[in-house]
């Protein structure tokens, strides 16, 4: 078996497709209700109810979290950051936000 990507199901998929298009830096493939990043999707296949609760974390990388973190404090000014860039217990140096549906993601440095 291999991982194939996550879908993010959701009652608003403009607004949550808007968001990751900001923090990927990346234009979504449009396809009705879906809409596409790569690994990451979209979609509102209809009556979806956004749980408040979430049981999983997007671990996403990149080189400079801080330069990362800065940006997406300009460009989405209203994000909910989780803690801001720190070095954790365990060795990582990352940082974690929610998108606008609650769910969470954490960055580390590569």
């Amino acid at each position: 078996m291999k991982f194939g990507g996550v879908c993010i199901t959701t009652d608003d998929a403009p607004r949550l497709a808007e968001f990751y298009k900001i923090v990927l830096q990346e234009e979504p493939v449009i396809e009705g209700s879906h809409y596409g990043f790569g690994n990451l999707a979209i979609w509102n296949p209809g009556g979806v109810k956004v749980a408040k609760e979430k049981n999983i974390w997007l671990q996403c990388f990149d080189v400079n979290i801080y330069a990362l973190y800065e940006r997406l404090l300009r460009e989405i000014p209203e994000i909910e950051i989780i803690t801001p860039p720190e070095r954790k217990p365990w060795g990582a140096y990352s940082f974690w936000f929610r998108d606008p549906d609650g769910n969470k993601i954490a960055v580390a440095q590569e």
